[in-house]
C-alpha cells in the first residue's frame, strides 16, 4: 500500500539547508539518468534537515526527489536555506522475496527547491529617511 502525505515544512523543520542536487541514476547504471514516463529527467537533492526530537536539536541529511527539464537547483550554493515547494513524503510497505511485509520504505519529493528570502528586517520608510539624513550630515 502506498500513501503520500503533504509536509508542513515550517511546522516540521527548524531549517532546511541545501547541499547538492544531482541526476538520479537508473538502478544498476550509474551513467543513465532516470526519467518519468513522459521523458522528464529525475533529480535528487540532498539537504540538511534540522528538527527537534525529545527536546534536542537533531540534524539529518535527507534526499528529496524532483522532476525537471534542467538541473533544478543550479543557482543555489551549498548551505543555502531553502523551502521545498509541494513537499511531500511517500510511504509504502517494504516486502521480502515472499511478499511478506517487513517494514516501510519512505521517500521525499517536491516540485521545486527555492532559496528562502532574506530574513534581515528592512528599515521602515521613516527610519530609512532618518538614516540617510544622518549619513549625509
Amino acid at each position: 500500500m502506498i500513501q503520500n502525505f503533504a509536509i508542513d515544512q515550517a511546522a516540521t523543520f527548524e531549517s532546511l539547508l541545501f547541499l547538492s542536487c544531482e541526476p538520479k541514476t537508473a538502478f544498476g547504471d550509474a551513467f543513465r539518468q532516470e526519467t518519468t514516463k513522459d521523458g522528464l529527467p529525475k533529480w535528487e537533492a540532498q539537504l540538511v534537515a534540522r528538527f527537534r526530537q525529545f527536546g534536542r536539536a537533531t540534524n539529518e541529511i535527507i534526499k528529496v526527489g524532483l522532476v525537471a527539464e534542467r538541473a533544478p537547483a543550479e543557482d543555489l550554493a551549498p548551505a543555502t536555506p531553502v523551502e521545498l515547494v509541494g513537499f511531500e513524503i511517500g510511504v509504502m510497505d517494504k516486502k521480502d522475496r515472499n511478499g511478506n511485509v517487513t517494514g516501510a520504505q519512505v521517500w521525499y519529493r517536491c516540485q521545486e527547491v527555492r532559496a528562502l528570502a532574506s530574513t534581515t528586517p528592512r528599515p521602515r520608510r521613516n527610519e530609512a529617511a532618518t538614516q540617510s539624513e544622518a549619513a549625509a550630515s
